[in-house]
């Protein structure tokens, strides 16, 4: 679980870093650039692990490790769609109901003493929702952003997929392979993308080392999940997750880059209060 909490922290350095550098340039510009750097982060721990853990790179596995690496890549490319066209609120609400579906449809945690686990979650989605919709609620939504629900929907949809076929991966499959496939699968495809589209307009400079720092968390967050996946589920590796717009948020006051509404935090409270019944 301690895995999970400290991906949730990365993750949302993570989503200020992408804050940061999307207006800047081509969102698959951008993700071509810190994939290059992930790549070759995770590839240089990889070689360590090689040399040192007596690790097995698993060549019948490649071609699978790349499909499903694909499928995040898709879950990537819908989410940079629906923050285009929606807002975060619309982000949230998807982020929420996938995680409960994925619980109750794999009956993690909830088959045993599941009265007890259900008022807990109840907690969870109140405060969720409350914090959510009075930080967030101010945002103009326009008609095009609409579509963002169609995003939104198959992004989360990919990611639960992804999370689901990972698990079984982590069965016989380091987390440091897995991590290698998927973001040299990513570099790979957001390539042929930036070969296929049309460019629009002339991107900004922005020294190379830039990306090398954003990075860096990324590279830790996903190892950090693969691990925090590995010693539990999917289930919790999204009902953990929930606290990354939270966790985002308040990075953004801290940097002053996002506003705090107080308002809000009275849900935040519940959502915590209703994680500690359940874990406790």
């Amino acid at each position: 679980m301690l895995y999970l909490l400290a991906s949730i922290v990365l993750f949302s350095i993570n989503n200020l870093l992408w804050a940061h550098f999307a207006p800047k340039q081509s969102i698959y510009l951008t993700i071509f650039k810190r994939s290059s750097f992930t790549s070759l982060f995770i590839g240089i721990i990889f070689v360590g692990v090689l040399s040192y853990g007596h690790q097995v790179f698993p060549k019948k596995e490649l071609f699978n490790l790349f499909m499903i690496s694909c499928v995040g890549f898709a879950g990537l490319s819908f989410l940079v769609l629906g923050f285009k066209k929606g807002s975060i609120l619309q982000y949230a609400i998807y982020s929420l109901l996938f995680t409960f579906v994925l619980g109750f449809v794999a009956e993690y945690q909830i088959q045993r003493d599941w009265y007890w686990n259900l008022f807990s979650l109840l907690f969870v989605s109140f405060g969720y929702l409350y914090f959510i919709f009075k930080q967030f609620n101010q945002q103009k939504i326009t008609f095009r952003s609409k579509q963002a629900h169609a995003y939104f929907f198959l992004a989360h949809l990919c990611f639960a997929f992804l999370l689901i076929i990972q698990m079984e991966f982590l069965k016989s499959t380091s987390e440091v392979v897995i991590a290698l496939i998927q973001e040299l699968s990513i570099f790979i495809l957001a390539g042929l993308v930036l070969l296929i589209q049309p460019r629009m307009t002339e991107a900004k400079k922005i020294p190379i080392w830039h990306f090398a720092v954003f990075a860096i968390p990324l590279t830790l967050a996903v190892l950090l999940g693969l691990e925090g996946l590995k010693s539990t589920n999917p289930f919790h590796s999204l009902f953990i997750g929930l606290l990354t717009p939270v966790v985002t948020l308040f990075l953004g006051v801290f940097f002053g880059k996002e506003t705090l509404n107080l308002k809000s935090l009275p849900g935040l409270l519940i959502m915590i209060l209703g994680m500690l019944v359940f874990y406790l």
